[in-house]
C-alpha cells in the first residue's frame, strides 16, 4: 500500500527554491575546484622550474668552490715559489707579516686617541672643529683613489716648519698636535678692504703613512658617489658626507683605517674594513662600541637562501591548495544530489 502526501503550493515551491540553491552552490563549487586545479598546476611548474633552478645553482656553487681551492693552491705553491727566490721562508714571512699587523694596530690606536684629544679640545674651547684621518700604505696607494681637494693647491706640510728629522708631523710627536689645530681650523674670508665676509673650511683627509708620518693633507676620496661604494661597505644610517666617505676610505686596499671627527657634534668615528668600528662622545667621556649585528652572508649564500625559500614558499602554496581542494570536494560530496527534489 502506498501512501501519498499532497503537497500545498507554498510547499512545493519552497521544495523548488532549494533544490535551485543547492544546485547554485554546487556549481560555484565546481568552478572553484577548477580554479584551484588550475592554479595548483601552475604553481606546481613554477616549484618543479624553482627546484630546477636551485639544482643547477648548487652545481655551480661546486664548482665555483673546486675553482677556488685550485687558485688557493697555485697561490700557494706561487708564494712558496717567491719566498723561497728571495732566500727566505715562510715562517720568516709570517713573522714580517705579524710585525706589520702590529704596528698597524699600534698606529690605529694612536691615532684614535689623538683624536680623542682634539675632541675634548673642543670641548673645553666650545666649538666644534672637524678631522678626516686616513692610515694607508702609501706604497701601494691606487691611483685614482685620492685627489686634492682644490685645484693647484698647496700642501700645507711641504713648509720648512715640518723639515727636519725633529720637526716631522709624526703621529708620536707633538708637531702632529700643529698639524690637527691647522687642518681643524676655518680660513677666515675677507674683501680687498680687509673686512671678514665669511668662513671656509680645510675640507679634505689628512693622510698618515705606515712610517707615523702625515704626508699630505685636504686630499678627497674619490668613488664615494659611484656604485663601488654600496658593493663594498655597509650602509650608514647616520652622519655627513665626511663620514661616507670615510667609511668608503677603509674599504680601500691601501687604507687601514679611517676617523672622523664631526664638526657639528665633535663625535670621534673609527672606521674599519667598509665597516663601522666605535665612537666616542667627547661631551659625556662615553666610548659605544660596534652594536652586534647580524653577520653578513657570504657572497652567493644569499642567492641560494633566496631560491631555498622560494622553493619552500611554492611547495607550501601547493599544499595549502591541495588542503582547499580535498574541502571542496567534500563540501560537493555533502550536497545532495542536483536531480534530487
Amino acid at each position: 500500500m502506498f501512501f501519498f502526501k499532497i503537497l500545498s503550493r507554498r510547499q512545493y515551491q519552497q521544495l523548488l527554491d532549494e533544490r535551485n540553491s543547492w544546485r547554485q552552490q554546487h556549481n560555484q563549487l565546481e568552478n572553484k575546484l577548477q580554479l584551484l586545479e588550475t592554479q595548483k598546476s601552475e604553481l606546481n611548474e613554477r616549484l618543479n622550474v624553482l627546484q630546477q633552478t636551485l639544482m643547477d645553482f648548487e652545481l655551480l656553487q661546486q664548482d665555483y668552490q673546486k675553482l677556488n681551492k685550485q687558485i688557493d693552491l697555485r697561490v700557494a705553491e706561487g708564494t712558496e715559489k717567491a719566498i723561497k727566490e728571495l732566500g727566505g721562508s715562510r715562517t720568516q714571512i709570517e713573522k714580517l707579516w705579524a710585525h706589520r699587523s702590529d704596528l698597524i694596530e699600534l698606529y690605529i690606536k694612536k691615532l684614535y686617541s689623538l683624536a680623542q684629544n682634539f675632541a675634548r679640545a673642543n670641548k673645553e674651547m666650545r666649538k666644534n672643529r672637524g678631522l678626516f684621518l686616513l692610515l694607508v700604505d702609501h706604497r701601494n696607494m691606487v691611483d685614482g683613489n685620492f685627489s686634492e681637494f682644490h685645484d693647484g693647491q698647496t700642501e700645507h706640510l711641504m713648509q720648512s716648519q715640518y723639515r727636519g728629522i725633529d720637526q716631522l708631523p709624526h703621529i708620536f710627536s707633538p708637531k702632529i698636535t700643529e698639524v690637527f689645530s691647522y687642518m681643524g681650523e676655518k680660513v677666515i674670508l675677507k674683501d680687498e678692504k680687509g673686512e671678514i665676509t665669511g668662513h671656509e673650511e680645510r675640507d679634505g683627509a689628512l693622510l698618515v703613512d705606515l712610517t707615523g708620518i702625515t704626508f699630505r693633507s685636504c686630499m678627497m676620496v674619490e668613488g664615494v658617489r659611484t656604485h663601488r661604494v654600496y658593493s663594498k661597505v655597509e650602509r650608514l644610517h647616520k652622519g655627513s658626507a665626511k663620514h661616507n666617505a670615510a667609511i668608503y676610505a677603509s674599504s680601500l686596499n691601501e687604507v687601514m683605517a679611517a676617523i672622523v671627527i664631526s664638526e657639528e657634534t665633535s663625535e670621534v668615528t673609527l672606521f674599519r674594513d667598509g665597516r663601522l668600528s666605535k665612537t666616542y662622545n667627547p661631551y659625556t667621556d662615553v666610548e659605544t662600541p660596534r652594536e652586534e649585528k647580524v653577520v653578513p652572508l657570504k657572497r652567493g649564500e644569499g642567492l641560494a637562501k633566496t631560491i631555498k625559500e622560494k622553493v619552500m614558499q611554492t611547495s607550501e602554496l601547493t599544499e595549502g591548495f591541495e588542503d582547499e581542494n580535498e574541502s571542496t570536494l567534500v563540501s560537493l560530496t555533502a550536497l545532495p544530489s542536483s536531480g534530487s527534489g
